[in-house]
């Protein structure tokens, strides 16, 4: 008998659910990514360094902890829908609002706010899709999901090419407003996640703090560390150094940041896959090591093979995110899981926050070269990702066999959890 197409098997309900996290983190992933296109005219404007506009995003990243902590203690008491409605609302209202700011210290404040809803639309809407999804296809559908920031920093890359010459920086931070409308069609359309309904009495806030969930949450929050500064590393100065040091126009930057997340959107899937097939380390660490020897040509080295290198890095340097919600949400049972999944995604991006500072510092105050900065950060934290995997097998609680047609089918006990 013909096995059903893996596309064929998710309900309506299931699709609308997934799509509405998946625009979600593409929304979110555009206006985080429209002030690293701008952060260039932002210093001129206000007459500020590139430390401290670096500084800036890890003030971002910071409050994105903040922000996903509360939404993950929100969507395990009340459900996963309302703080994803509510996160999509805030981050939108605070980024439209950097239009009008009057100085550099309003920008930092509204991006500071920003963090907020940005940590708690990828904690509550990963933990809303992954908990809908079939699990036969379950790593799929991760690569897929986190595979989105790609096409939202691809997006920011096109916009941009449009909108800065005619309107200017201001003008990107308007059209970052449109995030918002994307609450009534999940109002409507999405149903909440049935694990979450299943999951019976809610455990107090404290269950987290159990000693081995506790030391669960502590290990895989270093290793999204890692990960996290490898990708800040690879971004966040990149089209500032295109500018400054290759002296690249915007058309050239664009297409450059494009193809980068053309290839991480295509490694994502990949890995996702492979991760569901052959485990966690493997998907992680494999593409991470490829990564280290293709940064002299992502950084210029050779000026002709930037479109490959930008491309390669996509694809091996920042393709294993793809793993990141399927391996994250296997970590946790249901009644513990978006509070653990929030705080874990976002201590890793609080951790690895200093990394943009990190690379402007080098260049600034050790007299490198910014691409060289880059890559000694980049390739650090790559080869410290894939040695951390190497060396622990990730432990998984979510049941994923494929003959599994309800969406994460195991319900265990949060003392269960505890005696792990």
């Amino acid at each position: 008998m013909t096995k059903t197409p893996w596309w064929r098997e998710p309900t309506a309900g299931q699709w609308c659910t997934f799509l509405a996290a998946w625009v979600g983190w593409v929304l979110d992933a555009f206006d985080f990514t429209i002030f690293l296109l701008v952060m260039p005219r932002i210093q001129e404007e206000f007459h500020v360094d590139a430390t401290v506009t670096a500084a800036s995003i890890t003030v971002t990243l910071l409050l994105r902890l903040v922000g996903g902590a509360i939404a993950g203690a929100a969507a395990d008491r009340w459900g996963r829908k309302l703080p994803l409605m509510v996160s999509l609302v805030w981050f939108a209202a605070c980024d439209g609002a950097v239009a009008l700011a009057p100085s550099f210290a309003t920008v930092v404040a509204l991006r500071a706010l920003f963090g907020l809803g940005m940590g708690a639309e990828w904690t509550s809407g990963a933990t809303l899709a992954m908990e809908s999804w079939p699990a036969r296809s379950r790593g799929i559908a991760s690569g897929v999901l986190q595979g989105s920031w790609a096409v939202g920093y691809f997006l920011a890359a096109i916009v941009s090419v449009s909108v800065l010459p005619r309107w200017g920086w201001r003008g990107l931070f308007v059209v970052a407003a449109a995030p918002a409308l994307l609450v009534l069609p999940i109002r409507w359309w999405v149903p909440e996640s049935r694990d979450w309904k299943r999951g019976g009495e809610r455990v107090p806030l404290r269950a987290v703090a159990e000693p081995a969930v506790a030391r669960r949450i502590v290990w895989a929050s270093l290793v999204m560390m890692l990960g996290f500064a490898a990708y800040y590393a690879l971004t966040g100065l990149y089209p500032t150094m295109l500018v400054r040091t290759l002296h690249l126009g915007s058309g050239e930057v664009a297409r450059l940041v494009a193809l980068f997340n053309v290839g991480m959107l295509i490694g994502a899937i990949g890995c996702g896959w492979l991760a569901a097939r052959r485990g966690v380390a493997l998907a992680v660490a494999l593409p991470a090591l490829v990564a280290v020897p293709l940064l002299p040509l992502y950084l210029g080295a050779f000026p002709s093979l930037l479109p490959l290198g930008a491309l390669g890095a996509g694809v091996f340097g920042a393709g294993f995110s793809g793993i990141v919600p399927l391996f994250l949400t296997g970590l946790f049972a249901p009644a513990i899981r978006a509070r653990a999944v929030g705080i874990v995604y976002h201590a890793g991006a609080c951790l690895a926050s200093i990394a943009p500072t990190a690379v402007a510092a080098l260049s600034e105050r050790a007299h490198l070269s910014l691409a060289r900065a880059i890559g000694l950060v980049a390739g650090g934290s790559l080869i410290a990702l894939a040695a951390a995997l190497s060396f622990r097998r990730a432990p998984v609680l979510m049941q994923t066999h494929k003959n599994d047609e309800t969406p994460i089918a195991a319900e265990l006990a949060i003392d269960a959890v505890a005696q792990k």
